[in-house]
């Protein structure tokens, strides 16, 4: 790390701070004056001191347009800590990080290369940078959702012509499962082709202990987007992006793109919260992570020890030779015992008070983290017996056979053909139609189902019968559509 930066400071909590100290009464917003015009419930939520650190962008805060002061001295110090040349504080999520770098990196009508299983924020980056889709092939695994794509697969993107833009990959996955990156991001370095990597999932990569999955930066990616919040501690919302030290993408564009997206009136609570985070991690975060990983190993023994329940490992399959898992990130296969992950999910919250991250077809999800609460964890045992002890005869939780998957397999649906841009298409003029006469137009939103939130259509592509299969069983399996229509009875396509 660079030696004259003092990591002992975090300079925005500092300057907030002592701004709240010194009395004066600011005639500007935020409306609530401090606390002074604000709901009860405010303080129950924020606390006195916390709306009293709710400032604005100003003189005596900085700002994250042009930093020259506090915002811009905190910057560089999360850049020294996670290995970057340079790295921009964002309030409103990687989402804003992810079209950031979109807009940075490609031009409209220009190709990116991406996998299907993206998260909508670059979808949405696609819209607002005119950005053409270029879909590199991916595998799938019944046990844990997609993989990583491989370089072959890269290979294969990047000689279709004309030459794409660049390269951008989601990494982990929801599952915890992260591919080896390095010979991929020196593939396209080669040719000149910038990589951003969704690091949404990973931004404590940097501090397990090893064995764990390297950090993306590590690999010479151009840009790295991470949201800090999902497991670094700091507020939600609150996030992260790094340009490489060797980038191909100078931070200059970075921030020229960021610029047209971010608001004037971010969050100082969050920009201050990241700050704050960064001083922790560089006293504690090392001995922090090795600690909870040794738990988590304890925990995961004591899940596998449970009668027809099993813990997803990815050392045991010679099938992810070439991927790393996140520690953290707890994949319990409960299709054993007969239950649905989504069955599994209900029981578990209702009856013994625990929330995964995430369930599917067979699997429930959890992320485990520094200090997570011992009884919480007494009560998931209990609750995981509890299932194991409750076997269901149910066909929707058999394991499917691995392999080859028929084309309206749920875990790599078909990827239907691009009619328009999805810029086109989600600002040309739009009607909704009935799902079941939807088949044959071109869709103008997104439509996806959590778990896991992948787009199944995007805006711009063809709806097609298959996809609709598709949507109908993940209904009938009980995930849950994220569309314009909650009931997804209706699509809205291009008029």
């Amino acid at each position: 790390m660079t030696s004259h930066l003092n990591h002992e400071r975090a300079p925005i909590f500092e300057t907030l701070s002592n701004y709240a100290r010194t009395g004066i009464y600011g005639f500007h917003t935020p409306g609530h004056k401090g606390g002074r015009f604000a709901a009860p419930e405010l303080f129950e939520l924020v606390g006195r001191s916390g709306l009293a650190l709710d400032l604005p962008a100003m003189t005596a805060t900085d700002n994250t347009f042009h930093p020259t002061g506090c915002v811009r001295e905190a910057q560089a110090l999360a850049a020294d800590l996670f290995g970057a040349g340079e790295t921009f504080f964002l309030s409103a999520g990687s989402t804003l990080g992810i079209s950031t770098a979109l807009l940075a990196t490609v031009p409209p009508g220009g190709a990116v290369v991406i996998p299907r299983n993206v998260h909508r924020s670059v979808v949405a980056g696609l819209v607002l940078s005119g950005a053409l889709p270029r879909f590199a092939r991916h595998e799938v695994l019944d046990e844990c959702g997609a993989l990583g794509v491989s370089l072959a697969a890269v290979r294969e993107a990047l000689d279709t012509m004309p030459q794409p833009s660049a390269v951008l990959l989601t990494r982990p996955s929801y599952y915890g499962i992260a591919r080896e990156l390095a010979a991929v991001v020196r593939e396209c370095h080669t040719r000149g082709v910038p990589v951003i990597v969704d690091e949404a999932h990973g931004g404590h990569f940097k501090f397990l202990p090893p064995g764990g999955p390297p950090p993306a930066l590590e690999a010479e990616a151009d840009i790295v987007v991470q949201s800090c919040h999902k497991t670094l501690g700091s507020l939600v919302g609150s996030a992260q992006l790094h340009v490489g030290r060797d980038s191909l993408i100078s931070a200059e564009r970075v921030q020229h793109a960021l610029n047209l997206l971010q608001t004037t009136s971010g969050s100082f609570l969050l920009l201050a919260s990241l700050d704050a985070m960064r001083r922790w991690l560089w006293q504690e975060g090392t001995s922090l992570f090795a600690e909870a990983v040794a738990a988590a190993s304890k925990l995961a023994d004591e899940i596998d020890a449970i009668p027809s329940l099993r813990v997803f490992c990815a050392a045991r399959d010679a099938r992810l030779a070439e991927h790393a898992q996140d520690p953290l990130r707890l994949v319990v296969d409960v299709s054993g015992a007969g239950w649905t992950g989504f069955d599994a999910e209900r029981f578990l919250r209702t009856e013994h008070r625990v929330e995964d991250e995430m369930a599917d077809h067979r699997n429930v999800v959890y992320v485990l983290g520094p200090r997570d609460d011992e009884a919480a964890r007494s009560r998931l045992l209990a609750g995981l017996r509890a299932v194991s002890k409750q076997p269901r005869s149910n066909p929707k939780a058999r394991p499917s056979s691995l392999g080859p998957q028929p084309s309206t397999s749920l875990l790599q649906p078909p990827i239907p053909p691009l009619a328009m841009s999805p810029r086109e298409a989600a600002l040309a003029r739009q009607t909704r139609v009935r799902r079941a006469s939807a088949t044959g137009r071109t869709c103008a939103e997104m439509v996806m189902f959590y778990p896991p939130g992948i787009p199944l259509l995007m805006p711009g592509e063809t709806v097609t019968a298959e996809t609709l299969a598709v949507c109908q069983q993940l209904l009938a399996a009980g995930a849950t559509p994220y569309a314009s229509d909650p009931t997804f009875e209706t699509i809205c396509v291009v008029q």
